[in-house]
């Protein structure tokens, strides 16, 4: 409010000092003493004459006061003239009132420079004024005779003098203004520019982020098409060689009617099958990694009470006991998000310590822009000679016939991190437990996000 007032007080203040309206203060001043002189010093046509001249340019003060400033503008370009002319042809002319005419014609000439039709009019005018009255005086005598009236010639002086000092500023005002204008124009400009600039800076950088994504994401996937070839190529071979030979022994001993040892074969032949069941459906598993759907809104304490659901027969089981901290929400892919929990509390699970009840602890952290997370357990432990290898594809720490499984979980849980630009690791003691680390980065997802998703999430 206190600015709106400043603002209407500078208006006020430039509209009651502007050009012409400046020239009426000085002029009513001017006229009003030389009134009071007359008054004192001179004859009664003299008193009349700047009483009409007093009157005349305090008309054009009451205007300005009135606010009416075209008026005003219109008044005193004309009045003034008409006065000197009137003068003129009442008491003969001298040389300050031609003084006073080329000054007035100079005046017009800077305070209409946006309007040069008006200008050359005025001008004309004040030309004509000079000249028809004083052709007038060369012929004929002055109307009241020639009458040497010292207020006239003081009067002329002072409005000249006045009024080339106004023109003068005018001039000076519009080469500051016009200046001012192509300086701010130019700020204006720049600072457009810069605006500019730096919105295509954060386009590029955020489209830099998408194809730093994108490589990232392509290198995962030559990679593992690379290790799902491996896959397919070598560990597939060992279970079906497997079942052929033991295939073709069971055949052999078919033909000759010799069936010892069939019930080992038998079971050699169920091993490998379920040994080749558990790879393909870790192969399935580990094909889904980073395909299974896009990035979105994850709210991890939801898949967390999901995965114990899926996990709820083996929980009761092993009457185990989860704990889990507060969870954050995140920008990750959730069919990802949803395996890699899963496989860690069903690692925890099953390498559970015996006669031990299982205590499974998720909590998460926000450290600089990504989420650590940690998921321990009191169970069996790891060698400190395999911690390096545990995330290595088909890497088994146990015998199969004791703990069942693919050994694609932890390889399959450290590619689900690679795509969230994460990374995990592992602590672990023997007898004491395990506590598996990972972060997920969430800087460079919730960048190239529509960050109004996530909030109307929280």
């Amino acid at each position: 409010m206190s600015k709106q007032n400043s603002s209407y007080s500078d208006s006020k203040s430039i509209n009651f000092l502007d050009e012409f309206g400046l020239i009426t203060v000085i002029s009513s001043i001017f006229t009003f003493a030389v009134y009071i002189y007359t008054l004192l010093f001179c004859s009664f046509i003299e008193q009349i004459l700047a009483l009409v001249v007093a009157i005349g340019f305090a008309l054009g003060f009451l205007l300005n006061r009135l606010k009416l400033h075209k008026t005003t503008r219109i008044y005193m370009t004309l009045f003034p003239p008409v006065i000197f002319m009137t003068l003129i042809f009442l008491i003969g002319g001298f040389f300050g009132q031609a003084v006073a005419f080329a000054t007035m014609g100079f005046l017009a000439f800077i305070g209409y420079r946006k309007n040069p039709r008006l200008r050359n009019i005025i001008i004309v005018f004040d030309i004509l004024a000079f000249i028809i009255p004083t052709i007038y005086i060369s012929i004929n005598e002055p109307i009241l005779g020639t009458i040497d009236v010292p207020f006239d010639e003081v009067f002329a002086f002072l409005a000249c003098l006045a009024w080339l000092s106004l023109t003068f500023r005018m001039y000076d005002q519009n080469k500051t203004r016009t200046y001012t204008n192509d300086l701010e124009n130019h700020i204006t400009a720049l600072k457009k520019s810069e605006l500019n600039l730096k919105n295509a800076q954060n386009d590029l950088k955020n489209q830099n982020n998408q194809l730093a994504i994108l490589n990232n994401e392509l290198r995962l996937k030559n990679t593992h098409i690379e290790e799902f070839t491996f896959i397919v190529t070598h560990d597939l071979k060992g279970p079906l060689n497997n079942i052929n030979v033991i295939a073709t022994e069971i055949e052999k001993k078919h033909q000759s009617s010799d069936y010892t040892n069939l019930s080992s074969y038998l079971k050699h032949l169920q091993g490998s099958s379920k040994r080749l069941s558990n790879l393909v459906e870790g192969l399935l598993k580990y094909a889904e990694i980073g395909n299974s759907s896009g990035m979105e809104t994850v709210i991890v304490a939801d898949i967390l009470q999901l995965v114990c659901d899926d996990l709820s027969e083996i929980i009761k089981e092993t009457n185990a006991k989860i704990k889990i901290s507060e969870m954050p929400i995140l920008i990750a892919r959730p069919s990802d998000i949803r395996m890699l929990f899963q496989n860690l509390i069903h690692n925890a699970l099953k390498f559970k310590a015996q006669n031990v009840q299982p205590v499974i602890t998720i909590s998460s952290e926000n450290k600089n822009g990504e989420y650590l997370f940690s998921v321990a357990d009191n169970g069996i432990g790891i060698p400190k000679e395999h911690l390096g290898n545990v995330f290595n594809a088909f890497h088994k720490l146990h015998n199969q016939t004791k703990y069942e499984g693919s050994g694609i979980g932890l390889y399959g849980s450290k590619k689900i991190i690679d795509h969230h630009l994460g990374k995990i690791w592992v602590e672990s003691e023997v007898n004491m437990g395990s506590t598996f680390y990972f972060t997920i980065n969430t800087k460079s997802f919730n960048n190239n996000f529509n960050q109004e998703q996530l909030e109307s999430v929280n």
